[in-house]
């Protein structure tokens, strides 16, 4: 994943700190990664790119970049908390907040997020400092998620899973929007790029199923752990959170992993 955390100060609702984020993260990789490279690849990226990763989470992206641009090209990857993302010597790790503090120094021909700027009530003028970071023609790549939940399952041992997602989703969406995540952000990037100034903007979908234990499914068993309170303050009850939990590690469950929404746009030479 790149999935990005605020300051402590602020509201985000994840937590790297937080024993469940390594996990979560890992699934989010699991989940996305591979479409990540591909759209990442059409972008444009090669040896020799200078590319800033925002929001690096466990740094799969980050060191996927770092190998892919060699010794000729250069990655920054940079997250309030940075913990996760793994050294490699084509690789600049940063502790830095997205929204208040400058971006490093550019221009880079490659800037991407994933699962960030939908957490950010400060979403467009972030993109703009993308856009200001980038060198003409560079391209910068927005992916964010679609919630889904309610209508995730595929199969079930247990005829309460399609109920017991349904929960999840409206808990889970009163957490987010409490803390300033916008999930209809994703269908509105492309407007955003467009509205920036950004050429050649263009919106590819992806999503596959997932066993328990995998995927979407441990996702689901994560980020509800770590949101576990939240989440009954929200209204959903700890017996169903639990008996969903023990659900996502079934390998008899299978999920529709949540929709990933990935836009890029090109800034003109």
């Amino acid at each position: 994943m790149t999935a990005a955390t605020r300051d402590p100060d602020t509201q985000y609702a994840f937590n790297n700190d937080e024993a469940p984020a390594g996990d979560l993260l890992e699934a989010l990789g699991e989940m996305m990664d591979e479409f990540t490279v591909k759209r990442l690849i059409a972008a444009g990226v090669t040896k020799g790119s200078r590319c800033l990763e925002v929001g690096a989470g466990r740094g799969t992206i980050a060191g996927w970049l770092a190998e892919e641009v060699g010794p000729e090209g250069s990655v920054v990857a940079i997250d309030i908390k940075p913990q996760h993302v793994q050294p490699h010597p084509n690789l600049t790790v940063l502790q830095r907040n997205v929204v208040t503090d400058p971006l490093p120094e550019g221009p880079f021909d490659l800037i991407h997020a994933r699962a960030v700027l939908q957490h950010l009530p400060e979403r467009d003028a972030v993109l703009a400092k993308f856009t200001e970071a980038l060198a003409p023609g560079g391209a910068v790549v927005i992916e964010e998620m679609e919630p889904g939940w309610s209508r995730s399952v595929l199969a079930t041992p247990d005829p309460r899973a399609p109920e017991l997602m349904t929960s999840y989703e409206t808990a889970l969406t009163a957490v987010l929007r409490a803390a300033g995540n916008d999930p209809t952000w994703c269908r509105r990037v492309h407007t955003a790029m467009l509205d920036a100034g950004l050429t050649d903007v263009d919106t590819e979908g992806w999503q596959q199923s997932w066993k328990g234990g995998t995927g979407a499914c441990r996702l689901v068993y994560s980020g509800s752990l770590q949101l576990h309170d939240k989440l009954v303050a929200a209204g959903m009850s700890a017996d169903d959170l639990e008996t969903m939990r023990r659900l996502a590690r079934d390998p008899r469950l299978v999920l529709r992993g949540i929709l990933l929404l990935s836009t890029t746009g090109r800034k003109a030479r």
